[in-house]
């Protein structure tokens, strides 16, 4: 039975997907080390004129490469750090032995993106509340965001994670 090699079968599903969920995938296939950014670059460069190439080269060519995302909200909130020209952030990044959603490294920031669907219940209460507690005892600072916040007011989750870039680059300055 003739398969396709997950670079191929990424190139294909590049005119099927919107460019979100392509760099969803071509993320995810990095991580699991099943396609790499050559390999990738590799498809394009071996078949020009097929549907998709253009796409697929847009999401490779994103500002910090292709990030890997755990939810619509997170790809969403990526979208827009992008959109407003904010960049030095890590996606699913790890500090003090916690996987969080968005790291600025440098200023020692944290954004983390919860849903209520994940983070409802008592243990993932107690957990959540625990990891934010070990970040801020090592000193990073932690700004928890919504989904409904990112889709509702943009320009204030923005305006929000500024100001916490801000007042952390003053005081390591300082």
């Amino acid at each position: 039975m003739p398969l396709t090699s997950p670079p191929r079968t990424l190139l294909d599903l590049a005119s099927l997907l919107s460019e979100s969920d392509l760099e969803h995938l071509v993320a995810e296939a990095s991580y699991h080390r099943l396609a790499s950014e050559e390999e990738l670059r590799d498809q394009a460069e071996r078949n020009p004129g097929r549907r998709g190439v253009l796409t697929l080269r847009r999401v490779l060519d994103l500002p910090g490469g292709p990030r890997r995302t755990r939810s619509p909200a997170e790809r969403h909130l990526l979208r827009l750090l992008r959109e407003r020209g904010i960049g030095g952030f890590e996606t699913n990044a790890k500090i003090i032995g916690y996987e969080v959603d968005f790291l600025w490294r440098e200023a020692g920031l944290v954004v983390e993106v919860d849903g209520w669907s994940g983070h409802s219940g008592r243990i993932a209460f107690e957990r959540d509340r625990l990891k934010r507690a070990r970040l801020e005892a090592a000193g990073v600072g932690v700004m928890p965001i919504t989904g409904r916040q990112i889709r509702r007011d943009p320009d204030g989750v923005v305006a929000r994670i500024l100001a916490a870039l801000r007042r952390r680059h003053r005081r390591s300055a300082a």
